[in-house]
């Protein structure tokens, strides 16, 4: 039994990790616009039954912004494992453009080393408008890629989404760290469509996101009046529904005023 729960939790954080932030991507963005700052709730869902839950929390800082997720167990699966994830990637704002500098993911309470962290040397290039080498470790081994446009990993790639949703941009690739390299993911936007979630209806716009290699697809709706925040992530594969991510509640943050939405009736505890 311990077996077996250590071998889902592992695998469903990755999944909550991969599908919070992966499923859903546009171009980067080519102002300065920021998305509000806020604090939000996560929880997973497998087969009905919350696994994980995840805090994310986005901050303006003095050359762009950071971001932050802190993942754990939750449950059940709290009593027989004690795994915790933190992560944080840093972005600067670069001649109107956006630009990840800083990534850095953690994972204790684990028996491998799962730990990933690098920095991003951004240099303008005359032929392709934008130069950059990629340097760190991912789980031990050393990290060194040259990059020829900007990349994200599977946090901070939530900024180009929330600011470009509504553009309707056509289908496109997007450029992702994962497994120690950056693989190609192609996500397009499916316009309006109302989702409910714990008897409210939202308006939402529709997100899917394939990886260009692998038989997966990510199914997002995201709210514009909670500034483009998901409320619900379906990842499926092989036409099976594999988990489900919901927002539980979220805090925004605006010139020192905060408002508050909760959407579930039982409020989670948050380390």
């Amino acid at each position: 039994m311990e077996i077996r729960s250590t071998y889902r939790l592992r695998s469903t954080i990755s999944i909550f990790l991969l599908t919070l932030t992966v499923m859903v991507a546009s171009a980067a963005s080519s102002s300065v616009e920021l998305p509000e700052e806020f604090s939000a709730n996560y929880a997973l869902e497998v087969y009905g039954t919350v696994l994980a839950r995840a805090r994310y929390t986005l901050e303006h800082t003095e050359n762009g912004l950071s971001m932050t997720q802190s993942t754990r167990p939750a449950g059940l699966v709290a009593l027989l494992r004690d795994d915790k994830i933190d992560v944080r990637s840093d972005m600067v704002i670069n001649d109107g453009q956006i630009l990840l500098v800083n990534y850095d993911y953690k994972h204790t309470g684990d028996d491998k080393d799962r730990d990933i962290s690098f920095t991003i040397n951004w240099q303008p290039d005359p032929k392709h408008g934008l130069s950059g080498k990629a340097g760190g470790i991912y789980e031990g081994q050393k990290v060194d890629i040259d990059l020829d446009k900007p990349v994200w990993d599977p946090l901070s790639i939530q900024v180009p989404i929330m600011i470009d949703t509504d553009k309707q941009l056509p289908p496109h690739e997007q450029g992702l760290f994962i497994k120690g390299e950056f693989k190609e993911y192609l996500f397009e936007n499916f316009g309006s469509e109302k989702v409910e979630y714990n008897g409210e209806l939202f308006n939402a716009i529709k997100i899917v996101g394939r990886e260009t290699k692998r038989d997966r697809a990510m199914y997002v709706w995201l709210v514009p009046e909670l500034h483009n925040l998901p409320v619900k992530i379906e990842q499926w594969k092989e036409g099976e529904l594999k988990s489900t991510v919901l927002l539980e509640s979220v805090t925004f943050e605006n010139k020192g005023k905060a408002r508050t939405i909760n959407l579930t009736d039982d409020p989670s505890d948050y380390e």
